[in-house]
């Protein structure tokens, strides 16, 4: 089977992903340079970085 690439509604989805976690990214950065306590910095810096993976993976698949 050929891949034909994502259906219109697929890509609205997916776009509506990578809005939601770009927003994530966003707070996440704000919340760690406000934050004192140490572990709350680093949960803050896992999420950061498992949100930078996570809109990586969505713009590719966007460019499919």
């Amino acid at each position: 089977m050929v891949n034909q690439g994502l259906a219109t509604h697929e890509k609205a989805e997916l776009h509506e992903m990578l809005l939601f976690k770009t927003n994530c990214l966003n707070k996440a950065h704000v919340m760690h340079n406000m934050a004192q306590d140490s572990q709350l910095k680093t949960l803050l810096q896992q999420d950061i970085q498992a949100s930078e993976n996570d809109i990586h993976m969505l713009q590719k698949l966007m460019n499919q």
